[in-house]
């Protein structure tokens, strides 16, 4: 049964891969990110999001968006002072490799609407509290992160295009207290074939 079932998989597998159309591309942007739950408020930190995506789809409006990108996040607190200095008070870096799976909806030939979900690696991460690096032992870290992710597209050329995503952590990124990551970027995507 095992060995018949493996001869009907490979001799199906060339179909199954010629019906399927697959284009990607690259995206490049840049992620305005805060934590809630650190006391610090606003959209201050930024980040860089860059790497690339694959789209397969079901039929003319639907696809399989699934992207692939490391994206900076965290949060900064400063403080301004009358003589036009500026003093860091707080600041968490968080670099994380992340991978959205979404469903791409085309509403019209210049805008699409993607929803789905995100998991997120944290590789690196740091905290400065008033200028002074805080121990890694002091804290505690979740190394994943699982997100809902909502973005629009607004077609600039058949293939490039500009989008706004926003994605919320389901569950704290810090493993000794309540934190989550809101995050809101905009990015280029540019369709490679």
């Amino acid at each position: 049964m095992k060995k018949s079932i493996l001869f009907l998989s490979v001799l199906l597998l060339p179909i199954f891969l010629s019906a399927q159309i697959f284009n990607g591309g690259v995206l490049f942007g840049v992620a305005g990110s805060q934590i809630d739950g650190d006391e610090q408020s606003g959209y201050k930190k930024p980040g860089l999001l860059v790497g690339g995506f694959v789209k397969s789809p079901f039929n003319e409006r639907a696809s399989l968006l699934i992207e692939f990108y490391y994206v900076g996040k965290g949060a900064v607190f400063n403080e301004s002072y009358a003589d036009g200095t500026v003093y860091q008070i707080f600041k968490t870096s968080l670099h994380y490799i992340e991978m959205p799976f979404l469903f791409d909806y085309k509403l019209t030939d210049k805008f699409n609407l993607s929803v789905g979900v995100a998991s997120a690696y944290l590789f690196a991460d740091k905290i400065i509290l008033n200028g002074y690096e805080v121990d890694k032992d002091s804290y505690l870290m979740s190394n994943f992160d699982f997100a809902p992710m909502g973005q629009v597209d607004f077609y600039l050329t058949d293939n490039l295009s500009t989008n706004i995503k926003f994605s919320y952590s389901v569950f704290s990124i810090r493993q000794d207290d309540f934190w989550y990551n809101n995050n809101l970027s905009i990015s280029l995507r540019y369709k490679l074939n």
